[in-house]
């Protein structure tokens, strides 16, 4: 009888242990789990016109909300909700002695004046109107909400890791686009001066894509760490590139250069621009 009730209790404490085992599995991956991360993310554009160049990295920030629902033990699809503050930087080819060289006009109120063709000389630099000239470099930065759209396909886990790896595309919603752009000359009243600065937080709203969605790919390695439960503390590096032109191709409010009638009526070459944005992005976040 002793035997019996020891083999009882045996079995009871095992079933116990692999009831607690399936349990802990269960909730670390259980079908639908919620969390939040942030992403510091070196940035930069890549541009598909030989007089426009990429001018390196810089570094933005991201944040926002997760979701993930299971759709096997080794499938997820990884979405969520959240804000992207990017930038980055381009050099234009500056060459006025061959009539190449960046420019545009604002108005009084900084907003850019569309260019053109036809239009009057002085009606163009009149009313406070500034002409900016031999622009040589721009730092773009721009807002997006983003909605990732993923496959999130992992590994089982090991001493509290699993390893995970990701593959699909990003939303993008435009929100904000500004620049900063270092000028060589200046025109007032008519008047050019040749002058060096930086024309900052020019509103390109309305020279950046007709359509403010963006589409791009994002592919990505990481490891989530199981802290208790369903709780993970989550790590990965992930790569964006997007699929769509972030700016309006031929822009309508810059031009590489322009030519005057002999009754003051100017025609426009406008830049062309194929601007693709790129980030590198550090995901730091935690899932429940």
């Amino acid at each position: 009888m002793k035997k019996l009730v020891v083999y009882v209790m045996f079995l009871s404490g095992v079933g116990s242990f692999i009831f607690a085992q399936n349990t802990t599995n269960n909730n670390f991956d259980k079908k639908f789990r919620f969390g939040v991360r942030i992403s510091p993310q070196p940035t930069w554009i890549k541009s598909k016109d030989k007089n426009t160049l990429g001018g390196g990295m810089n570094f933005g920030f991201g944040f926002g909300l997760v979701t993930e629902f299971k759709l096997s033990d080794i499938i997820h699809f990884y979405t969520g909700i959240g804000g992207d503050l990017e930038n980055g930087t381009i050099t234009y080819k500056n060459d006025p002695n061959n009539n190449y060289e960046i420019g545009y006009i604002t108005d009084k109120d900084g907003a850019l004046v569309e260019l053109k063709d036809g239009s009057d000389t002085s009606a163009m630099y009149g009313n406070n109107n500034i002409g900016y000239g031999g622009i040589t470099k721009r730092k773009i930065k721009t807002t997006y909400i983003t909605i990732p759209l993923t496959l999130k396909m992992m590994t089982q886990e090991y001493s509290g890791f699993k390893y995970f790896t990701q593959f699909g595309i990003d939303l993008g919603i435009r929100t904000k686009i500004k620049a900063d752009d270092e000028y060589t000359k200046i025109k007032k009243n008519g008047v050019t001066t040749q002058v060096t600065g930086t024309n900052t937080d020019v509103d390109l709203q309305k020279d950046a894509s007709l359509i403010p969605i963006r589409i791009g790919l994002n592919v990505g390695l990481g490891t989530e760490y199981r802290i208790a439960g369903s709780t993970s503390l989550m790590f990965s590096i992930n790569y964006f590139t997007s699929f769509t032109n972030l700016m309006k191709n031929p822009s309508k409010y810059m031009s590489t250069g322009a030519t005057m009638d002999g009754t003051g009526k100017l025609d426009f070459v406008h830049l062309k621009q194929n601007l693709i944005q790129n980030a590198l992005r550090i995901n730091v976040g935690i899932l429940f």
